[in-house]
């Protein structure tokens, strides 16, 4: 069982400006930083997409970045029809989505920016603090209704009515918990769905026999501190075939790193915009050192940019 955390920090080594598509938007700086520009941005990781905006707003005071937040399904139709030409988003397309932009001939372009884990959340007052995937399987598909028949030695840790929460259809993390976690079966007929991030915290703060499931993004107060409002889950997955259950492993930026937590998610750059402006300004930005340290700063895992594990005993 894993037991150590890990603290994540940037490998001190000199680092070079990520440049974005091939270019570096410090050559043509009044046109890649200045401007006004919406992107669209998924919910579960619009923390972070805030205050990446903030910061290259600051630092370039001639831009105005709006940002547009929705699901990632609908970000994905909104670049195919042209609403916007940048979006952030939670997941990569699927096969059926790449393929209905081959046969519109549009070209994407896909860059990772972060690093992201999908945190089981259950209410404070719970003193269980470990799930399996069978568990949570049986949990978020309605089979298991009590919280006092879970297995081995959880049984009996705490007893009451389940009551689930789930994102809402569309949302990155709701089909990712749903391929990786149900194996895709459906979603109990009594789960509630929450709207948004914002009432998923509330449920789970307000529900002592609660339980959700959200982006790390939005649990983190800063870099791998959490929000004890609510209590993250250690998780273990289930080897499908074999049936053998892993280690539960803590919801955290070093075993998101090193890509031992088993709920683990990317953050994209999708764009049909190829051209020289504050769109490709502000993407560059993303994937800069600067724009990495905002990611480790919001508990999520730089990708561009070198950093080290350290071991906390």
């Amino acid at each position: 069982m894993i037991t150590a955390l890990k603290k994540i920090i940037f490998s001190t080594v000199i680092t070079v400006l990520i440049v974005f598509a091939g270019c570096d938007y410090t050559i043509k700086k009044s046109a890649s930083t200045t401007g006004e520009l919406t992107i669209g941005v998924d919910e579960g990781i619009s923390p972070v997409a805030s205050e990446e905006a903030s910061e290259f707003m600051r630092l370039n005071n001639e831009s105005k970045i709006t940002l547009s937040v929705k699901t990632t399904k609908e970000l994905i139709a909104d670049l195919n029809n042209g609403t916007y030409k940048t979006i952030l988003v939670g997941r990569e397309l699927t096969k059926e989505e790449s393929d209905i932009f081959a046969q519109n001939k549009i070209e994407v372009k896909k860059t990772d920016f972060a690093r992201d884990g999908i945190g089981v959340i259950v209410n404070p007052k719970n003193p269980l603090t470990k799930l399996n995937f069978n568990e949570l399987k049986r949990i978020f598909t309605g089979e298991q209704k009590e919280w006092e028949n879970l297995d081995g030695d959880n049984k009996d840790v705490y007893k009451g009515r389940i009551k689930v929460f789930i994102a809402r259809k569309n949302a990155s993390i709701h089909d990712i918990f749903k391929q990786k976690v149900l194996a895709s079966a459906e979603f109990g007929a009594n789960d509630v769905i929450c709207s948004t991030s914002t009432q998923m915290m509330r449920e789970i703060k307000e529900n002592e026999n609660s339980i959700g499931f959200i982006s790390m993004a939005w649990i983190t107060v800063s870099n791998d501190t959490l929000d004890d409002s609510v209590k993250p889950l250690k998780i273990a997955s289930v080897d499908p075939n074999s049936g053998a259950i892993g280690n539960f492993v803590s919801l955290h930026q070093g075993y998101i790193a090193n890509k031992t937590y088993p709920l683990i998610t990317e953050a994209y750059i999708l764009t049909t915009d190829f051209s020289m402006n504050l769109s490709v300004g502000f993407s560059s930005f993303l994937v800069s050192y600067d724009g990495q340290r905002i990611v480790l700063k919001s508990g999520l895992v730089p990708v561009t940019q070198p950093v080290k594990l350290i071991q906390l005993n």
